[in-house]
């Protein structure tokens, strides 16, 4: 067995959590009804998910962007996949805003087929595509705080509300700015080893290369 099996299963090709959903739950999004004023934020693991949860938070509701209310992340974009807190996602009112790590496969059939906005841009790139109309001075408010030293301090973005059972906080903030080569400072040199095996047999075949250090050259 390997040790990842404790903690994940395996479903359609993807690992998933045992603690936090289960295959039926996963098959069952595949009809999932999507309406025209859903917003899902689409994204590969570590690749400004935290961020655009916040600016999406940012454009959408005023009371997040004055600091009025304390509602984080997880209720402002929760989690198609994860629902933790056993939110009614159907009954939702509109705009909707989801989050999901989910591959094309997986995720509902409505968001297959175009019907919601998938988003990864910049703030008005965002604003332009969700018909968002800002005055300057609230999209200048939205940089603000959409800065990385600003999220970080923000219970509301950095996972404070989260027990101890899902997330150790004695252990640092759940926000990390990663940096090219970071690797060094928390792989071990057998477990850099093993990925850089794993890696060279299932990746030979991608005509890409990677940068794995700050001073490498594509």
């Amino acid at each position: 067995m390997e040790p990842s099996e404790k903690y994940l299963f395996k479903h359609k090709t993807c690992y998933f959590p045992h603690d936090l959903v289960t295959p039926e739950y996963i098959d069952s999004l595949e009809d999932f009804e999507i309406r025209d004023s859903d917003v899902f934020i689409v994204t590969y693991p570590k690749s400004g998910t935290i961020w655009t949860q916040h600016i999406l938070s940012l454009i959408y509701y005023e009371s997040h962007r004055n600091h009025t209310e304390d509602t984080d992340l997880l209720d402002r974009a929760p989690w198609l996949e994860y629902n933790i807190r056993k939110r009614d996602y159907v009954n939702r009112p509109s705009p909707r805003l989801f989050t999901t790590h989910l591959p094309h496969n997986l995720v509902p059939k409505g968001l297959r087929s175009g019907r919601a906005k998938d988003l990864r841009s910049s703030i008005l790139k965002i604003c332009n595509f969700l018909g968002k109309s800002l005055t300057e001075k609230e999209v200048d408010n939205i940089v603000v705080n959409a800065l990385f030293d600003k999220m970080k301090a923000d219970p509301r973005t950095n996972a404070m509300a989260e027990s101890s059972d899902l997330l150790d906080h004695s252990k640092g903030c759940f926000l990390r700015k990663g940096t090219i080569g970071d690797w060094k400072n928390i792989m071990t040199v057998a477990q850099s080893e093993r990925f850089d095996s794993v890696f060279k047999e299932r990746m030979k075949k991608l005509p890409f290369k990677f940068c794995w250090d700050i001073n490498d050259k594509l």
